[in-house]
C-alpha cells in the first residue's frame, strides 16, 4: 500500500510544473482518502472549512497548529517529512499525501495545495 501511495504521488509529479517553496504559506484541501484500499470522496464544503495549512522553513514543515514535521528525504520531485505520528509526502504539483504511522498505510489522506496570498 505504501508503494502504491508513493507511486501515485510520483506519477502525478511527472505531469506537473509547480513545486513547494520555502517561506510560503500553503493552504491544502482534502480531495479524497483511502481506507483499507477503498477510495472515499470528501465533502467539498467540509474540506474547504477545515484546510491543512503549513509553511516550510529551514528543512522543517510547520503547520498552522504549531505541529512540526522534520525533513526526511527527497527522491526526485518527491519530498518526505515526518513526526512521531504522521508521514507527509509533497509533490511538485502542489499535491500532498498524509499517512498516520499507526495505520501502517491502511489510511491515507490526499490534498491539493495552493499558495496562500
Amino acid at each position: 500500500m505504501k508503494l502504491l501511495v508513493t507511486w501515485l504521488l510520483l506519477v502525478a509529479s511527472l505531469f506537473a510544473n509547480e513545486k513547494f517553496l520555502d517561506n510560503i504559506e500553503y493552504k491544502c484541501i482534502n480531495t479524497h482518502s483511502i481506507q483499507k484500499g477503498v477510495e472515499i470522496n470528501v465533502n467539498e464544503k467540509e474540506a474547504q472549512g477545515n484546510p491543512f495549512m503549513f509553511t516550510i522553513k529551514e528543512k522543517k514543515l510547520y503547520t498552522k497548529n504549531n505541529i512540526v514535521f522534520n525533513f526526511m528525504m527527497k527522491n526526485g520531485e518527491l519530498s518526505s517529512y515526518s513526526n512521531a505520528d504522521f508521514m507527509l509526502l509533497l509533490t511538485k504539483d502542489l499535491g500532498m499525501g498524509l499517512v498516520p504511522k499507526k495505520s501502517r498505510g491502511q489510511l491515507q489522506y490526499y490534498f491539493q495545495c495552493n499558495k496562500r496570498i
